[in-house]
């Protein structure tokens, strides 16, 4: 499994491009702004791929101000998100935080997708769990034949998701954050929403924010 990871839109999200090196089917998450959309098209052309998903890790706008492009360039592609991301999609699109994503109207997703559902990518499988907190409509990503995950807002190295936004929830976000610790190897690479990769083993040691909820 391949991951690149293109910093985009005004609020720098993380857009995610990840593909099966034998079958070359991709996914592309958070498509942050059309930029990242084009630079991921580019590396798909380049290699060979085909992208089989576009995936919303929560329904915020840094994370979907791009969805419309995404499907634009690849109209086979599946538009997948939570059913509560689905159901407030273009909640913030014209609020404040929404303008400074640089958001734009998104499609609805072709489908929804919930806990214990999977993503394959060639002989590969993402897993979906949902982890409300950060917003009602969060989810993660699990890899555990290649040990990766991508984490959305949830955690970050060194910090853990916003909880003081409309629709946050702190109770939430502590579960969540329990049930990634639970669910996920300890070496499991975490692909974070904004900001560096880091390690679930890192953040068990080093997140203050982490210790700070035992």
């Amino acid at each position: 499994m391949k991951a690149v990871i293109i910093p985009s839109g005004p609020i720098l999200v993380n857009t995610a491009l990840a593909w099966d090196e034998e079958s070359r089917e991709a996914m592309l998450v958070d498509p942050g702004d059309k930029r990242s959309v084009e630079e991921a098209k580019d590396i798909i052309d380049r290699e060979e791929l085909t992208v089989k998903y576009i995936v919303n890790t929560h329904e915020h706008p840094d994370h979907t101000a791009a969805n419309s492009w995404a499907k634009l360039y690849f109209p086979n592609a599946e538009l997948l998100m939570h059913p509560q991301a689905a159901k407030d999609l273009n909640f913030w699109t014209e609020s404040e935080i929404g303008q400074m994503a640089g958001a734009e109207y998104s499609p609805q997703p072709d489908r929804t997708i919930e806990e214990g559902d999977e993503l394959k990518l060639g002989s590969k499988s993402f897993k979906v769990l949902h982890t409300p907190g950060h917003s009602p409509g969060s989810i993660v990503l699990y890899c555990p034949q290649e040990k990766i995950a991508l984490v959305g807002d949830l955690i970050f190295k060194g910090s853990i998701g916003r909880y003081d936004l409309p629709k946050s929830d702190y109770s939430q976000l502590k579960s969540s954050i329990f049930k990634v610790l639970n669910e996920l190897d300890p070496k499991t690479k975490l692909i974070t929403g904004h900001g560096e990769s880091t390690t679930l083993e890192r953040e068990l040691k080093e997140n203050p924010f982490i210790s700070g909820l035992f």
